[in-house]
């Protein structure tokens, strides 16, 4: 089931930039937030990097610090910055925040490290499709389009009071990187999922304008085809969640 993120991690979608490091992003997302939908989008145009959950420990972060053969954190983000940074310096990842929380303490120069560095916070209007995509996640250990071969032989069942988790875990991440942009006085660029939906060239021109990439010359990638999750269950849930909350 963890095929597609061990995937991810390969050799293939490296890009070791030729250029010094000049600066790195993090995408702030919640769990089924489209943040791998912005990834991908951002990945494409060859200038920030190749963004993904380089620091999720329970996935991505275990086959790639076996690959890259790393020491310790702070080699980690070495090798990892070769392997994933553009031509042109830039390196981008995205985290959710128990696995950014993690990951700074684990390497308290993490931030220095990729100084400069913006954060980009992804929000999704629609917390109930958003829950419900997370329920449905949970379900069936499917977290993006590569893992699912097996995903519709998963019995799914409806739960109200899951979903209602599934909010309240999702309001619980947004409180703790509201906190945090807060003490460290921080404002994020940011990104909302249904204007990323309905105008990506406009979200990913402005994010590049942001980050001062748009005069760069782009790096050859190699991007990984991810397809939405949602179908009738998702259409179904979000239907007698709001039925019965409503």
């Amino acid at each position: 089931m963890l095929a597609g993120l061990s995937g991810l991690c390969s050799a293939r979608y490296d890009l070791k930039g030729r250029g010094p490091f000049k600066r790195a992003y993090i995408i702030a997302a919640t769990y089924r937030s489209g943040s791998t939908h912005l990834c991908t989008s951002l990945w494409q145009t060859g200038l920030l990097g190749a963004p993904f959950e380089y620091f999720n420990y329970e996935h991505e972060m275990k086959y790639l610090y076996a690959r890259l053969g790393a020491s310790d954190p702070a080699d980690y983000l070495e090798r990892l910055v070769a392997c994933r940074m553009s031509d042109n310096g830039v390196f981008g990842c995205k985290v959710h925040f128990p696995h950014f929380a993690a990951a700074v303490r684990q390497f308290p120069g993490m931030l220095d490290r990729l100084a400069p560095v913006r954060f980009v916070r992804i929000h999704r209007r629609d917390q109930i499709a958003q829950a419900v995509s997370l329920a449905k996640a949970y379900q069936t250990r499917a977290w993006l389009s590569l893992d699912s071969s097996d995903r519709r032989q998963v019995p799914l069942f409806y739960s109200q009071e899951f979903i209602t988790a599934c909010l309240k875990e999702i309001d619980a991440q947004e409180r703790a990187w509201s906190r945090w942009f807060d003490a460290h006085r921080i404002t994020p660029h940011v990104v909302y999922y249904e204007e990323l939906l309905q105008d990506r060239a406009r979200i990913v021109r402005d994010l590049c304008a942001a980050l001062d990439v748009l005069l760069d010359e782009p790096s050859a990638v190699e991007v990984p085809r991810i397809a939405p999750q949602a179908d009738e269950v998702n259409s179904d849930w979000i239907q007698r969640f709001t039925a019965s909350t409503g």
